[in-house]
């Protein structure tokens, strides 16, 4: 069963977040969500402390594919081993130097010891160009400044556009979060619904013209 016995310390000692850094972590846990949507075992968790070898860090996205305890069982602290493997793949979204220092440091050092594969840095400082910074934390890599980050558990590639993030999967194609891929269908029925109303009043005056 998952461990909440330090919860309570855990919620003492985190601190708020601010609007534009849970903005950011928004929009790539929409993302990630949209990505792994087909497996049906794997679990997106955020701002989750994990524990492990007396530590603990709270990712802003971790992502366990396989092998997570049901979600309605997850409390505040996930220790690994115990209560379920290390995540494949965490994301920290850093929104100042210190933050940023903190990720690709101490963070990455942590979750490199904890077992973690893929990990992505997203440098989103405001009124500044969005930057990567990626590795293998599972083949001893450290994070350094990329142009693209390609995640192999995810099977994604992730790149920057100004401050836009945008992920595309094997194939190339764009991966949309499920929200914008929502309304691009009800744009897309609307203009459908139009031309066939278009094609109803043609025919219907072709039909009063023949009368």
């Amino acid at each position: 069963m998952v461990n909440t016995s330090v919860a309570l310390e855990v919620v003492e000692e985190k601190m708020p977040e601010s609007a534009w850094h849970a903005k950011n972590v928004d929009v790539v846990r929409e993302l990630i969500e949209a990505t792994i949507s087909h497996l049906p075992e794997a679990v997106v968790l955020r701002d989750l402390f994990f524990r492990f070898s007396g530590k603990r860090y709270a990712p802003d996205i971790a992502v366990v594919l396989q092998g997570a305890p049901p979600v309605e069982r997850i409390g505040l602290v996930y220790q690994v081993p115990e209560d379920g493997p290390a995540p494949d793949a965490i994301v920290e979204v850093a929104v100042s130097a210190k933050s940023l220092g903190e990720a690709v440091s101490e963070k990455a050092d942590f979750y490199g010891s904890m077992g973690v594969k893929d990990y992505l840095v997203v440098e989103a400082f405001p009124d500044k160009p969005m930057r990567l910074w990626f590795c293998r934390l599972d083949k001893g890599e450290s994070p350094t400044k990329v142009s693209e980050a390609k995640l192999e558990t995810l099977k994604i590639t992730v790149k920057t556009e100004g401050q836009k993030l945008r992920v595309f999967d094997e194939k190339g194609q764009e991966i949309l979060p499920l929200q914008e891929q929502v309304k691009m269908l009800r744009e897309r029925v609307a203009i459908l619904e139009a031309e066939l109303q278009k094609v109803l009043k043609e025919r219907n005056e072709l039909e009063q013209g023949k009368g």
